[in-house]
């Protein structure tokens, strides 16, 4: 599985490259249109949005966004990387097994993203980003997603249309992010799962 990831991430970067490989003619895109969300600013796919908790203190906001944090599913826990409960600024990485297509097989790969939680009286914000999915390296090496929608032989086909391996990836970006993102609204804002906010 390990030898899979490496191998998979060689292709990805372009430094498995041969002199066969390197002549191939990158697609053009044109029809397909991205449906991630990207920030104009960064151009990473990015979730985002500020979400009003009437009534409800910073201190108290605060609390359930770091109860989020400390129970949020990951393959790893790790400490937050910004703990500020005067600023009200909370930021930390978590990563999720995700499905990918690669030539032809399923393969379960980790999807490390970052998560900013910033909460003032009445409401706060989320924002889910920089996304990259675990290299098998070692030592958090993880290729940014954005490299998967850089036009390549590997991930978009002659028309210029996603192939399988960008197909499922996007589409485990999208599932992921969304389900984070209901649970964290949920968590933060106080409603209850059965809410469907």
């Amino acid at each position: 599985m390990k030898s899979l990831k490496v191998f998979l991430v060689l292709l990805m970067m372009g430094s498995a490259a041969t002199g066969t490989q390197a002549q191939v003619r990158l697609p053009k895109l044109h029809g397909w249109v991205n449906p991630l969300p990207l920030d104009s600013a960064t151009n990473k796919v990015t979730y985002r949005a500020v979400v009003h908790v009437p009534g409800a203190s910073q201190a108290e906001l605060y609390a359930r966004a770091k109860k989020w944090f400390a129970a949020a599913p990951s393959t790893a826990k790790l400490p937050l990387d910004t703990d500020d409960a005067a600023g009200g600024h909370l930021v930390g990485r978590t990563a999720e097994l995700v499905t990918q297509n690669f030539l032809g097989a399923n393969v379960q790969v980790p999807l490390w993203r970052t998560i900013t939680i910033e909460v003032k009286p009445g409401r706060f914000r989320y924002q889910i980003t920089d996304f990259a999915f675990d290299s098998g390296q070692g030592a958090g090496a993880a290729t940014p997603f954005e490299n998967y929608l850089t036009p390549n032989a590997l991930t978009f086909d002659d028309a210029g249309y996603p192939k399988p391996v960008l197909q499922s990836a996007i589409e485990a970006v999208q599932r992921s992010a969304r389900q984070q993102a209901t649970s964290i609204r949920q968590t933060v804002s106080g409603k209850a799962a059965a809410d469907n906010w």
